[in-house]
């Protein structure tokens, strides 16, 4: 993550010069867990590691590309690997998946536009909609009647 990272060195290097340690702090912080989830690689293509089984993305990712009327055109998944590949007119979404553990599954998202125009808007936004079907379930309010 070459990028954020000078920009968040910059930017919290900036704030310590013209506010002090405690505004550069908390702006640093929130920048911090703004790039937390998602790493943008060299290639223009996004990553992020799931705490989930690798059959379990390969299904969440199934769905989302099917909810962002992408028509599934590829998709070869063994234990360890799995790759799909969603089109629509002048675009092509990769999703390649790897298995890290048991557990864990990384999942790298690659947009191409035409020919060869990258289109990392689509792909972070592949790796949200994601993100979002993997998140965990918050767990159920206990009640307390006062009984």
């Amino acid at each position: 993550m070459p990028f954020p990272r000078r920009l968040l060195s910059s930017l919290v290097l900036l704030l310590l010069l013209t506010t002090g340690c405690a505004a550069a702090s908390a702006v640093g912080s929130a920048i911090g867990a703004a790039f937390g989830g998602l790493a943008y690689l060299s290639d223009m293509s996004v990553e992020r590691t799931f705490v989930v089984t690798l059959p379990e993305v390969w299904r969440a990712s199934l769905t989302v590309l099917r909810m962002m009327d992408l028509t599934i055109s590829e998709g070869t998944r063994d234990e360890k690997t799995g790759e799909l590949q969603g089109t629509a007119p002048d675009l092509t979404v990769t999703l390649t998946m790897s298995g890290v553990t048991a557990r864990t599954t990384r999942v790298t998202i690659e947009a191409v536009q035409g020919m060869y125009g990258t289109d990392r808007a689509t792909a972070s936004e592949v790796l949200n909609q994601l993100a979002l079907l993997l998140a965990p379930s918050p767990p159920e309010a206990s009640r307390h009647d006062g009984h």
